[in-house]
């Protein structure tokens, strides 16, 4: 009987850590009968599920950074925030330190991390309903140059 020599696709399976079936293309009728015997498996073994997803949630999660929020960055997103941007800049049309037209930006006067914090605002709709967050006043329009020397940071004119 002849020998022939093992499959590349076969080593990298027996090395511990890698899928051997990986690069072999799949027919569609294939995936199709997988997706669906997963979703079977996943709605028969529902703890299972639940037990395997909790191993990688939260503390146990490998990008964990301590529960820091990202509330902030979820209202910078709303609707509300830029209607609030435009409307700081529609009122200053300029720069307010030095009087340039381009590469407008708001900037909170009293930071939108106090102020989340002052309200106690912990998601989205607490903070489309709290007035005091979207206030014009609390607003003033820089250069780009300008915001970033107020804050400390290296202003690149590529930036």
């Amino acid at each position: 009987m002849k020998q022939f020599p093992p499959s590349p696709n076969l080593e990298l399976g027996r090395q511990k850590g890698t899928n051997h079936l990986n690069g072999i293309a799949k027919s569609k009728e294939s995936n199709v009968k997988r997706s669906i015997a997963n979703k079977a498996w996943c709605k028969n073994n529902a703890g299972k599920v639940r037990e395997r997803s909790a191993k990688t949630r939260a503390e146990n999660h490998y990008r964990w950074k301590g529960g820091s929020s990202k509330i902030n960055v979820s209202i910078r997103q709303l609707e509300e925030n830029r209607k609030w941007m435009d409307a700081v800049k529609a009122r200053d049309g300029a720069c307010v330190n030095c009087g340039n037209t381009n590469k407008l930006e708001s900037h909170h006067i009293i930071p939108l991390s106090m102020l989340l914090e002052r309200y106690s605002i912990t998601d989205r709709d607490t903070a489309r309903n709290t007035p005091q967050l979207w206030d014009v006043s609390n607003g003033i329009t820089l250069c780009r140059k300008c915001h970033y020397e107020l804050h400390g940071r290296k202003y690149n004119d590529n930036d």
